[in-house]
């Protein structure tokens, strides 16, 4: 619990909030990779975040995730290695990512924090279930565009 506090403002503005303009230097996908990587390697200290344990904790499938991490690499933030004793591949947060993390960390809980004060924490409860609720609106009728089978 304390660990999610730690990051509650993170977590409001990558699970509740889902607005993409908030962060300053980078996608909120990419973000929201580096920050699944940071959690699971401050929850398990000194230990490897294989790839298909880090797809398992995001929900997503082995092929999506190492697409994002391929542009995380090629960027500078992420360096992915094999074990070859295991056969399988890690991913290790770099400087330059812990960096970047820090500075829109502190963006986001400044702009969480404006907005419990100014907001309260009902109505910005109501306003995120909301906007939830019309970003699925939003998929569910992009999905109905698709050509059966994509």
């Amino acid at each position: 619990m304390e660990e999610m506090q730690q990051h509650q403002g993170e977590w409001f503005f990558l699970h509740e909030l889902n607005v993409d303009k908030v962060f300053s230097t980078i996608q909120r996908a990419d973000y929201l990779i580096l920050y699944y990587i940071k959690v699971e390697q401050e929850t398990h200290p000194g230990e490897k975040l294989y790839l298909a344990d880090l797809a398992a904790a995001m929900g997503l499938r082995v092929t999506e995730l190492s697409k994002g991490i391929e542009k995380l690499q090629d960027s500078g933030f992420v360096t992915w290695k094999t074990d070859r004793e295991a056969g399988r591949t890690y991913v290790e947060l770099s400087s330059k990512a812990v960096e970047l993390m820090a500075e829109e960390q502190a963006l986001l809980q400044r702009c969480y924090r404006r907005m419990r004060a100014e907001l309260g924490d009902e109505e910005l409860r109501r306003a995120a279930a909301t906007m939830q609720r019309a970003t699925a609106i939003l998929k569910e009728e992009r999905e109905k565009e698709l050509p059966a089978g994509q």
